[in-house]
């Protein structure tokens, strides 16, 4: 029905409105009528229909990335609503050219990895220096190393980013906070209110820090991750306030807030920057998914770790560092277990031995780089030799992605559509310098071990994981040949034939070191012998003083008195405990025959 409007008032601005209100009256009468006749006709629309994908699913759990306040870690909740592939793919696919990542770029490590990449001039990329301390990093990176010059000429270009890896959840200032908490207290009591009207302290920036990070990540080709600190043992809180619970425990969220603590530097920092980095290869695999086949290049993670953790956990250097640098292998370790068990991305991980300053005289000293992952000690290496082991290792194309493109060409040619995937590469590359002059330093290995340059040893090495996968591979298929024209597989159920090739994979998974015990055993037993050295040192102090007698006297005849009481039930306490203790214990301490005293 149309709106009644008088021919006088067409052209005045009363009738223009009143003309457009009729079209919009009509036009919506219209589409309810035509809702009504059909029903709701949004389910045929003619765009194709899009996969529902469950984060909950493609990701792995998050918690203990982000604290439980992060924005970040709420969205990933595993109860959350299913997102769609085109809400999770962003605006680029894949990145047009090399964007780098440097970790702790202003570290001593990183801030040379950040030289050596602008010194590249042919190298047509960005780089990204993360750091957590921005004037820090102004002054080391522009000043000292007069960067800024670079920054006009051919080459990469740098872009600095504040943001930390650790939490600022995590960097309480004990002092600060017991100087603002006096404060507090003081001007409540003046003003006769409550402490928490004057917390004036700033607000912590943890979104602001994450979305950094992920900004950073984002079209990113690799991650060179140089972080460190140094956190000596807190003798009080890592050992006395719970004893030996604490030293046990990986987990040191709950009762340290140091920033410094080599859980947090190194395991977390670790778990952080690895979820985004899966997020993102699984946001340009979605991608590719809906455009043309193409092969995925993955990201590649590059970590500096210690060549300490190819060594036994009873060794003296690696025991004496985890006693005075709060178990700080065992956090190590734990980050690389953490990057080879991804299924996402590369992983490459660095083990240098000893670091020092000193440049190395490369007609007497060459650099050795062993792909096991294995080197023997000592282990001198120098910081711009890592540093250019990392930049060498951050451009090298993997051996499987060669091989993956070789397999896309070749079902290109013969008009397959599928998009090529190829597995992960994972290595560990122990290095040092090794020479028979390598003054002022002793000694180690032989020169004709190593090469003159990081680029020509990666390149050896490469070659000989590249020799052994290849050689893993025929033993694996002669293996599956022989599996298959055997009879005795045929009488053996599937699921077992499955359990069997999972217990292998387990065996070889790496498993994690006690670092934990090994380091508490020598800690608690010093603690011990001082203990009783010092009970002794009071005893003798106290026979010998006349106005103790007494109390020397007193001490002597309750002792007498708890061994006379405790002696008749030794015996039945033996006979409890061999007959409730496991049988391997008991073979080890247990007797048939009981001895009667």
């Amino acid at each position: 029905m149309m709106l009644p409007v008088r021919p006088s008032s067409l052209f005045s601005h009363r009738g223009v409105l009143l003309i457009i209100l009729c079209i919009l009256n009509d036009r919506s009468r219209a589409l309810t009528a035509s809702r009504n006749r059909h029903g709701d006709s949004r389910a045929t629309t003619t765009s194709p229909p899009v996969t529902q994908l469950s984060l909950a699913r493609r990701f792995r759990d998050d918690k203990g990335y982000e604290h439980e306040h992060d924005e970040l870690s709420r969205q990933r909740s595993t109860d959350r609503p299913t997102l769609r592939k085109t809400q999770l793919i962003g605006p680029p696919i894949m990145p047009g050219k090399p964007k780098i990542v440097v970790l702790g770029a202003s570290g001593r490590i990183g801030r040379l990895v950040v030289r050596q990449l602008l010194e590249m001039k042919h190298l047509d990329a960005t780089i990204i220096a993360c750091v957590k301390d921005y004037d820090k990093a102004c002054r080391v990176l522009y000043d000292d190393m007069s960067l800024a010059t670079r920054q006009n000429s051919k080459g990469p270009r740098l872009t600095i980013v504040e943001a930390n890896l650790v939490l600022p959840f995590y960097l309480e200032d004990e002092e600060e906070e017991l100087e603002w908490r006096e404060r507090a207290e003081s001007a409540a009591q003046f003003y006769n209110t409550s402490v928490s009207k004057y917390d004036n302290r700033e607000e912590v920036p943890i979104a602001d820090s994450n979305e950094a990070l992920q900004d950073a990540i984002q079209d990113c080709t690799t991650i060179i991750s140089c972080v460190g600190s140094v956190r000596p043992t807190n003798l009080w809180t890592d050992h006395l306030a719970r004893p030996l619970w604490r030293w046990l425990k990986p987990d040191v969220s709950g009762w340290c807030k140091d920033a410094r603590h080599p859980y947090y530097v190194h395991f977390q920092s670790t778990r952080k920057i690895l979820g985004y980095a899966e997020r993102e290869q699984l946001r340009r695999e979605a991608a590719v998914e809906m455009e043309e086949p193409v092969v995925v290049p993955k990201i590649r993670y590059i970590r500096v770790s210690d060549n300490c953790l190819c060594q036994p956990v009873w060794e003296m250097v690696p025991l004496l560092t985890n006693i005075f640098r709060s178990n700080v292998f065992r956090y190590h370790d734990m980050a690389e277990r953490l990057l080879e068990s991804s299924t996402l991305i590369d992983t490459v991980i660095l083990r240098p031995g000893d670091l020092v300053d000193n440049e190395r005289d490369v007609n007497t000293t060459h650099i050795q780089v062993d792909p096991s992952g294995d080197i023997p000690a000592p282990a001198i290496v120098g910081r711009e030799d890592v540093a250019s082991l990392a930049v060498a290792s951050a451009l090298f194309r993997s051996p499987r992605q060669k091989e993956a493109e070789k397999v896309d060409v070749s079902e290109s040619d013969t008009g397959s559509t599928q998009t090529q995937q190829h597995d992960p590469f994972h290595c560990k590359l122990a290095v040092r310098w090794v020479g028979s002059d390598m003054h002022p330093y002793p000694a180690q290995g032989k020169k004709k071990d190593g090469f003159r340059t990081a680029q020509i040893s990666l390149q050896k090495a490469l070659a000989v994981i590249k020799k052994a996968e290849k050689k893993e591979r025929r033993i694996e298929l002669r293996r599956q040949r022989t599996m298959l024209s055997s009879s005795l597989v045929e009488s053996y159920p599937e699921t077992v034939v499955r359990l069997a090739q999972n217990f292998q994979t387990r065996r070889k998974k790496r498993q994690l070191k006690p670092y934990g015990i090994a380091s508490a055993i020598p800690i608690y037993l010093m603690l011990a012998l001082a203990t009783r050295s010092l009970g002794r040192l009071l005893w003798t102090v106290l026979c010998t003083q006349t106005w103790a007698q007494p109390l020397v006297t007193l001490i002597q005849k309750v002792s007498a008195m708890l061994i006379a009481f405790l002696a008749p039930h030794l015996q039945i306490l033996q006979q409890f405990l061999a007959r409730h203790i496991p049988r391997g214990l008991r073979r080890a301490f247990g007797s048939k025959q009981y001895i009667s005293f």
